[in-house]
């Protein structure tokens, strides 16, 4: 029986255990069998230092992007279709100027339907950007507690 290994090699059990041994560092046998584990025994702080340490060759660290000049495709692209739904909702706007009224709380007013649809939709998205600022706040909390737990 072999297994596919991410890089796509076809590896034995005893193969991946070997390697998976030379990359830990592991003092168990390579036969399959497992070592015993001694609970009442303490790790010394070296142990555990070592024990916490990303192995040989790795820096803990994910890839870096590189950050092109200029504005990119996706850019361009949102930059016009921003411009077209402005277009949209001003030709909107201007054919929807029927005066409409409006009661809130106790407040009684007129404004023409295009444009107190245009509020609400300003308000919608501002609620939208509430929330979604705040998850993104907890996220960026959340990020920095894993990062400081790894020592980063």
């Amino acid at each position: 029986m072999s297994t596919q290994d991410p890089r796509g090699d076809s590896q034995t059990p005893e193969e991946l255990l070997a390697e998976t041994d030379s990359v830990l560092g592991s003092d168990t046998p390579a036969t399959g069998e497992t070592a015993a584990v001694d609970k009442t025994r303490e790790m010394s702080p070296q142990e555990r230092h070592e024990q916490t340490q990303p192995p040989t060759g790795h820096t803990g660290e994910l890839p870096s992007t590189k950050a092109g000049s200029g504005m990119s495709a996706g850019m361009w692209v949102s930059l016009i279709l921003g411009a077209l739904i402005v277009v949209l909702l001003l030709i909107f706007i201007l054919q929807n100027n029927v005066p409409a009224e409006f009661k809130y709380f106790g407040w009684q007013f007129e404004l023409p339907l295009g444009v107190a649809m245009l509020f609400a939709a300003i308000g919608g998205i501002l609620i939208a950007g509430i929330i979604g600022s705040v998850r993104i706040f907890v996220l960026n909390r959340k990020l920095k507690k894993i990062n400081k737990a790894l020592g980063r």
